[in-house]
């Protein structure tokens, strides 16, 4: 997979005859993924190669940025999910109020015609693009064949009968629901940040935990006690992660704790994945420190019972 930064630069390192996937891509969830295998399979029997444009920052981002909902994963990820989908190249466009005040029609016409040359273009079916959104994807199947290229549209993808989405995720994940939320995405939910300091409070009640610092930007589980898988150095732990406010200890600022199993260290400033695989319980305020401890080792029987 070859990374291009910007449409005007796609052009200079990529003549061939290329098939684009189109649309945001957040989470390259299993909706994305029937958009992605139905590119590489476009491309395949034109002889072409396949290509994805997506945006950074996020477009809502430029334009609500009080409604910028939170992503799923980071562009980095994102750009990485959609090479191992089999993407060939992938083309991050900057967003800017300038590109998103380019009609439907220019979309078309200049860069999906005149600059970037598709030869074929796939989306899903709830696909705009244009000013304001105005352009859907029954309007790219007319200005395609007005234009010389094929289109395809994908129908929505269902798991037990709902439509996969990012939004639906986010409403799933904001719900503590990671099962399912996993089941949409092909993968478990994860977070991935640097291990930083906390206020030592676990290492006190006697369950040493890594207090992890991820961007503001990404989607956290509700709040409450997660069995986790972590990624640490290219090793493979089990942990229970708390989401949360430490309510017992009247902590405003939610955090992100994980006490690794069986294995004990100094993990400070090291790059940590945490895979939320299934929500053991709530938030809850307890009494004292009493409660708490053992309400954590409660937690762990439970983890373990988990583990494979």
């Amino acid at each position: 997979m070859q990374i291009i930064k910007g449409i005007s630069q796609f052009r200079q390192d990529c003549r061939e005859p290329h098939v684009m996937s189109l649309g945001n891509f957040d989470g390259v969830h299993l909706g994305h993924r029937a958009i992605l295998q139905a590119t590489a399979a476009a491309a395949k029997r034109l002889g072409a190669s396949s290509s994805a444009l997506i945006f950074t920052p996020h477009p809502l981002q430029v334009l609500t940025p009080d409604r910028f909902p939170s992503l799923l994963i980071t562009t980095e990820d994102r750009i990485s999910l959609l090479g191992e989908a089999g993407i060939d190249y992938v083309i991050v466009q900057q967003f800017t109020k300038a590109f998103a005040g380019i009609t439907a029609e220019s979309f078309a016409r200049v860069v999906l015609k005149e600059v970037l040359d598709v030869s074929g273009v796939v989306v899903g079916f709830d696909y705009t693009f244009g000013c304001h959104g105005s352009g859907t994807s029954a309007d790219l199947l007319c200005f395609g064949e007005m234009l010389g290229f094929n289109v395809e549209v994908i129908p929505p993808v269902t798991v037990n009968n709902v439509p996969v989405s990012s939004s639906t995720i986010r409403v799933l994940l904001s719900s503590g629901k990671v099962e399912e939320a996993a089941e949409m995405l092909g993968y478990p939910f994860y977070l991935r940040g640097k291990v930083v300091h906390g206020d030592g409070r676990g290492r006190q009640l006697g369950f040493p935990t890594a207090n992890l610092q991820v961007s503001y930007e990404l989607v956290q589980p509700g709040h409450g006690v997660y069995f986790t898988s972590v990624m640490l150095a290219g090793r493979s732990f089990w942990g229970v992660a708390n989401v949360g406010r430490r309510p017992t200890f009247c902590k405003g600022e939610p955090a992100l704790e994980i006490h690794l199993l069986d294995t004990e260290g100094d993990f400070y400033d090291q790059e940590l994945t945490v895979y939320f695989l299934k929500r053991i319980r709530n938030e809850v305020t307890f009494a004292g420190s009493a409660q708490l401890i053992e309400q954590i080792n409660r937690d762990i029987d439970c983890a373990r019972l988990l583990m494979p």
